[in-house]
């Protein structure tokens, strides 16, 4: 359950701290349409401050990208416990051995190579194709004359 937990917690972070920064550019364009909109079509719009004490502005300055953040985590732990409950608990280790699978015989082959190799050992001698004496034959015959020909040389 650790590795689970670490993947949690790495990714957990990162989407919360993704989700809040978006939400923070959120905050801001949802405070640039509040503060454009009048509450009154008729009447002359209110003035709007400068200095950005707008209460709803600065209600979801905080509210918005907290939100987001906490949404993020919440996926994140259902995700990765939803994949460990399928999944199950998987081996460290990811070798054949652990798996309880066995090694393909070419692999094996390959890594007793490699020793011999690495001790200095030279390795067996490949065993040798016997070579032709003859070509083996085409299946076309050979040109042998390679001119143009035209319809008016052919005898009548």
């Amino acid at each position: 359950m650790r590795p689970v937990l670490k993947r949690i917690a790495v990714n957990g972070l990162l989407s919360a701290l993704l989700l809040g920064l978006i939400g923070l550019g959120f905050t801001e364009l949802a405070g640039i349409w509040l503060t454009t909109q009048s509450t009154e079509r008729r009447a002359a719009p209110a003035p709007v401050p400068l200095d950005g004490d707008d209460p709803t502005t600065s209600l979801l300055r905080y509210r918005v990208p907290l939100t987001m953040a906490g949404w993020g985590v919440a996926f994140v732990v259902v995700g990765e416990l939803g994949l460990y409950l399928w999944r199950g608990r998987r081996p460290v280790d990811g070798s054949a051995a652990a798996k309880g699978l066995k090694p393909d015989t070419a692999e094996v082959l390959l890594e007793e190579l490699l020793q011999q190799l690495e001790s200095g050992q030279t390795p067996p001698p490949a065993e040798a194709k016997p070579v032709l004496a003859v070509p083996p034959p085409s299946p076309s015959l050979p040109i042998t004359e390679n001119s143009p020909s035209q319809p008016n040389d052919q005898p009548a």
